[in-house]
C-alpha cells in the first residue's frame, strides 16, 4: 500500500520516520513517572497540557500495541506487546467546552528482548455476499444561497459554500419505489450510499433539517464510478429566514472533535429561538469547516435569538435585524467566535521502569505547507473515512476475521503468517518463485520497504512490504545506515499484504485487489498511522491512493457487503526510490526484481490499456528490464513542442512523475496523467484552492509528504513554479475565503 507518509517533510530534513532511528530507546534520563512496575514491559505515560482559559482539562488514551490504562488523567500505564517493532500511542485532551488537542507519541520495543507470540493457525470462510454487483456514490448536499462572509478584521465579504449537515434524506429508486437510503447528512453535509444499480435513475427527497417534511431535491443515474452527486437543498421562498455564519475559535481551530480512533464526535450546535426562548427550528450541527446554514419560517419583523451550543459551552446570540424585514433573497450572516481556546500540550514522555525516557513525541516540522492546511481531515481521507466496525467489516469480507463485535472489535483475526501460508510464501511455497527487491520510496513514503511478491496461479498474484524508517536526509551514508537496519528487522512500522484473488459470490467470481494491514507482531490492524497525522482505517486509508469505485466513502458496517473496492496495485516507480550503496541493493542489481514485480503488476490489470498497463509498458517500451526513469508521455511530449506549453516534458518529469503519476493511474482512466495534460481551469480547485468550495480546496495531492515535496520542489526552482503555473495555476496553495480550513 503507498500511503504511509511522514510527516516530517523537509527537503533534506524530510522525515519523522529517520529522526526516531537515533532517538527512539535512547536513555536520557529524568524520568519522574510514578505509575511504572518492575516489568520491562511497562512504560509509563505522562501528559503536560495547558488551557488558556483555566478550564479543568479531561484525558483520553489509546495505543496501536499492547494495552494502556484509559485513564481521565494526565498520566497512564503502557503495556507493551510482546516483540520488536515501532508502536504509537495517543492522547487526547479536552477543556469541556468544545475545545480539544491531540498528541502522538512513538516507543520502540527493539530491545526488551521480548518475543512475540506464537498463535494458533487460522483460516476463515468469508460470509456469502448479499450484495449485488453495481454502482456506489455519495450525495452532498450545500447552500444555495448567497452565502457571503465579511471578515472580523474588516475587507471585502466573501462567497464560502456552506455544506449541510443534519438533512434530512431519502433515496428511492425510480423503477421500484424502493427506498434504498434513509438518513441524515454527515459533517461534509454528504451521506455514503449503498450499492445502486448501474444505469437506473433514483429519485432524492430531502429537507433541511431533521424531522422536517420532505420536498424533491433532484434525480440521478447511478454510473459505474463512484462520484459524488452534487444536489439542491429545497428553500422555499415561505422559509423567509436564511440564517448562515462561522463558529470558531481565536487560533483557528472549530469547537468539537470528529475523531474515529478515539470514537469522539463533538461539534457546535446552532438552534433558532424565539425571544422568549420557543423553538423556531431544531438543533443543527455546524459542519466540520465550522460553518451553518439554516432557515425557518419567522415573522418578517421579530426579534430572534440563536442558541449555540457546544460541549459545555453555551451562547445566546442576537439574529441581527432586517430593516425591510427577513425576506429569502437577503439571507443574513451571524458568525461568532468562542471565548474559549483550544488546550495545549506542551510535553509527552513515555518512561521505563527504571525511570529512562523511551521513544519520542511526534511533532510536525515547521515551516512545511502541510502545516497550514488542514490535519487528519485533509490527509488520506478526500476518498473518505471508515470507523472501526467498518474496518472489521472489510476484514469479514474477506475472511480475515470470524466476525466483528458491535463496536467494531475483530474476533479472531488472522496473523500475517496465516496470510502468508494461505498466499504460499515462504517457508510455505509450493514450488512458486518469489520476487524480492529493497527500497526507499523517497518521494510520497520515505520508508525502506522489504517488498516480496509471487504468483501462485493466473488468479492468484500477492505483495507484501515490511516498512521500516527511511533517511532523515538524502546521503548515501544516510540511505546506507537506515537500509542496514531495516534488513536486520529493527524499528518495524508495519507490514501491509495485497492480494489479487477471487472470492466466490464476489466481483463475479473474478480476482480483485484486496488490503491487509498487520502490526510488528504479526497480528492483524484494522487502523494505520499513514502520515502521521492520526490512525486512520482501511479500506479508506488504502482507497486514497489504489483507487476503488466501488467505494462510497466508507465501507458498509452492516449486512454481508462485497469486499469488491475497484481499486488497482501500484506501479513499481525507480524515479521515486533510494536504493543502498551495496552492490547486491544497488539499482542496476534489482533491476530485474523490480522488472519483475512490474510484471506482476500487470497480470492483476483487466487489459493492456489501463491506466497501470499503459504506465508500465511505456517505462519498458525499449525493451528490457531497466525502467526507463526518463519516460514523457506522447500527450506531454506533444505538449512541450508548443510555444505556450514549452517545458511541459520537464514539469512532468519533475512533478507528475515524481509525486503523482502513480496513485493516478490506480485511479482510472478519468485521473491518468499520462494522457491528460491539466489546465488551471481542472486543477485549480483540487490544487490551488482558494475557492468558495472550501471541501475540494487544495485537496491534491491527498498524501501529506508528496503535497510537501512539491511545495519544496517549486520553491526552489522558479523555473518550475512557472510551469507549476501554466499546468495547474498557482505555484502554491491559496488559503480559503475569510476563515481558515483546520
Amino acid at each position: 500500500m503507498n500511503g504511509r507518509h511522514s510527516l516530517r517533510s523537509g527537503y533534506l530534513r524530510t522525515s519523522l520516520w529517520a529522526a526516531l532511528v537515533a532517538a527512539l530507546l535512547s536513555s536520557c534520563g529524568g524520568g519522574t513517572g510514578t505509575d511504572r512496575d518492575s516489568g520491562t514491559n511497562k512504560t509509563t505515560l505522562s501528559v503536560q497540557a495547558t488551557d488558556p482559559d483555566g478550564d479543568a482539562l479531561q484525558y483520553q488514551w489509546r495505543v496501536t500495541g499492547g494495552t494502556v490504562e484509559n485513564r481521565n488523567a494526565s498520566q497512564t500505564v503502557w503495556t507493551m506487546p510482546d516483540g520488536p517493532g515501532l508502536h504509537f500511542a495517543y492522547v487526547s485532551v479536552t477543556d469541556g467546552k468544545g475545545g480539544y488537542a491531540e498528541q502522538q507519541y512513538v516507543v520502540a520495543t527493539d530491545t526488551l528482548g521480548t518475543t512475540a507470540p506464537v498463535r494458533a493457525p487460522l483460516s476463515h470462510t468469508p460470509p456469502a455476499v448479499t450484495d449485488f454487483v453495481g454502482s456506489a456514490g455519495r450525495l452532498r448536499f450545500a447552500s444555495t444561497d448567497n452565502t457571503m462572509f465579511m471578515p472580523a478584521a474588516g475587507g471585502a465579504a466573501a462567497l464560502r459554500t456552506v455544506y449541510l449537515t443534519d438533512m434530512s434524506v431519502q433515496v428511492v429508486q425510480q423503477s421500484s419505489g424502493e427506498t434504498v437510503f434513509s438518513g441524515l447528512t454527515d459533517f461534509s453535509g454528504e451521506v455514503s450510499l449503498p450499492k445502486l444499480r448501474n444505469g437506473e435513475t433514483y429519485v432524492v427527497s430531502c429537507a433541511t433539517s431533521p424531522n422536517a417534511t420532505l420536498s424533491s431535491c433532484g434525480t440521478f443515474t447511478a454510473s459505474t464510478d463512484a462520484s459524488v452527486h452534487n444536489l439542491n437543498a429545497p428553500l422555499n421562498a415561505g422559509r423567509n429566514l436564511r440564517l448562515y455564519g462561522h463558529v470558531g475559535f481565536a487560533d483557528g481551530g472549530t469547537c468539537g472533535v470528529h475523531n474515529e480512533f478515539f470514537e469522539l464526535q463533538s461539534a457546535a450546535t446552532v438552534q433558532l429561538q424565539q425571544a422568549d426562548g420557543t423553538p423556531l427550528s431544531a438543533a443543527l450541527r455546524v459542519n466540520r469547516f465550522g460553518d451553518y446554514a439554516l432557515d425557518a419560517a419567522v415573522p418578517i419583523q421579530a426579534s430572534l435569538k440563536l442558541q449555540l451550543r457546544c460541549d459545555g459551552y453555551s451562547q445566546l446570540l442576537d439574529v441581527p435585524a432586517d430593516a425591510a424585514g427577513y425576506a429569502a433573497a437577503r439571507p443574513i450572516e451571524l458568525s461568532h467566535q468562542l471565548a474559549n481556546s483550544r488546550p495545549q500540550i506542551v510535553k509527552m514522555v513515555a518512561n521505563g521502569p527504571e525511570g529512562n525516557v523511551r521513544g519520542r513525541m511526534v511533532v510536525p516540522e515547521a515551516g512545511v505547507v502541510s502545516n497550514v492546511l488542514p490535519g487528519a481531515e485533509q490527509f488520506l481521507t478526500f476518498k473518505g473515512r471508515d470507523s472501526r466496525l467498518s474496518a472489521c467489516m472489510y476484514y469479514r469480507a474477506l475472511g480475515a476475521v470470524k466476525d466483528c463485535d458491535a463496536q467494531g472489535n475483530m474476533i479472531e483475526p488472522i496473523t500475517l503468517e496465516d496470510w502468508k501460508r494461505q498466499n504460499k510464501f515462504a517457508p510455505y511455497a509450493e514450488g512458486n518463485a518469489q520476487v524480492a527487491a529493497n527500497y526507499i520510496n523517497k518521494m510520497d513514503l520515505n520508508l525502506v520497504r522489504r517488498m516480496t511478491a509471487t504468483q501462485v496461479g493466473p488468479q492468484n498474484i500477492a505483495f507484501y512490504v515490511c516498512n521500516h524508517p527511511g533517511p532523515e536526509g538524502q546521503s548515501q551514508e544516510e540511505v546506507d545506515e537506515v537500509m542496514a537496519i531495516a534488513l536486520s528487522d529493527q524499528k518495524q512500522v508495519a507490514c501491509v499484504a495485497m492480494e489479487w484473488t477471487p472470492t466466490p459470490g464476489v466481483n463475479g467470481d473474478q480476482p480483485f485487489t484486496k488490503f491487509f494491514t498487520f502490526a510488528p507482531d504479526g497480528s492483524l490492524l484494522a487502523s494505520i498511522n499513514l502520515d502521521t497525522r492520526g490512525e486512520k482505517y482501511l479500506p479508506g486509508a488504502c482507497v486514497a491512493c489504489h483507487g476503488g469505485n466501488q467505494y462510497n466513502g466508507r465501507f458498509p458496517e452492516k449486512g454481508n457487503p462485497s469486499a469488491y473496492l475497484g481499486a488497482s496495485f501500484l506501479p513499481f516507480d525507480t524515479n521515486n526510490y533510494y536504493f543502498a550503496s551495496d552492490p547486491v541493493l544497488s539499482e542496476a542489481a534489482q533491476s530485474d526484481s523490480l522488472h519483475g514485480l512490474n510484471q506482476l503488476v500487470l497480470g492483476t490489470e483487466t487489459s493492456a490499456t489501463t491506466a497501470v498497463s499503459q504506465l508500465i509498458q511505456g517505462w519498458y517500451a525499449g525493451g528490457g528490464t531497466t525502467l526507463n526513469k526518463n519516460y514523457v508521455p506522447p500527450a506531454w511530449q506533444a505538449a512541450d513542442a508548443q510555444p505556450a506549453t514549452a517545458g511541459a516534458a520537464h514539469f512532468y518529469h519533475e512533478v507528475v512523475g515524481a509525486s503523482c503519476r502513480t496513485c493516478h493511474a490506480a485511479m482510472g482512466p478519468t485521473f491518468n496523467w499520462d494522457n491528460i495534460v491539466l489546465t488551471p481551469v481542472r486543477a485549480r480547485t483540487h490544487v490551488c484552492g482558494g475557492t468558495a468550495d472550501i471541501l475540494l480546496n487544495a485537496s491534491m495531492p491527498n498524501a501529506l509528504i508528496s503535497r510537501d515535496r512539491v511545495e519544496q520542489r517549486v520553491k526552489a526552482d522558479p523555473a518550475l513554479a512557472a510551469l507549476m503555473t501554466t499546468f495547474l495555476g498557482c505555484d502554491a496553495p491559496l488559503p480559503d475565503p475569510v476563515y481558515p480550513r483546520r
